[in-house]
């Protein structure tokens, strides 16, 4: 796999060590969930690179299953995010201390894993991707086209 994308899930994987980190203990519910759904993108972010390590270019079919489920968990860990931000600025809460520090990781995540689906959607093909990468991620479905 390309250089860019492998560092687009490497910096992804990093940014989602330090969320969880970062949430640590706080009890908010919509925090455990979070964390809950980023422990389970994490694991699937080290499968994934492991998987495309040192590699150019390898098979789709290598990769498929990890990449589908990073992207899966990232679409479910971004309304648990945004839905406690919300709780947080309405109602204060002690995990309040964290959202100023916890936005940007989750935000860099997102925007890394739509970038990498740009790139891999222009190595491998949108007709490859399709079925691995959710549609909200790729270009040529946001834009109107395919």
């Amino acid at each position: 796999m390309s250089n860019q994308v492998d560092n687009l899930f490497r910096d992804s994987e990093s940014a989602n060590a330090q969320a969880i980190e970062l949430i640590g203990t706080y009890d908010h519910p919509l925090l455990v969930l979070l964390k809950q759904t980023l422990t389970d993108q994490q694991s699937a972010l080290r499968t994934l690179v492991s998987e495309t390590e040192g590699q150019d270019h390898p098979p789709i079919a290598s990769f498929k299953n990890a990449c589908t489920h990073v992207y899966h968990a990232n679409e479910v860990s971004m309304p648990f995010y945004e839905s406690w931000e919300r709780a947080v600025t309405w109602m204060p809460d002690p995990s309040q201390a964290i959202q100023e520090k916890l936005g940007p990781l989750m935000k860099s995540m997102h925007g890394n894993l739509q970038e990498a689906a740009q790139l891999l959607e222009s190595a491998y093909g949108y007709m490859a991707v399709k079925y691995v990468i959710p549609s909200f991620y790729l270009p040529a479905v946001q834009e109107g086209g395919a």
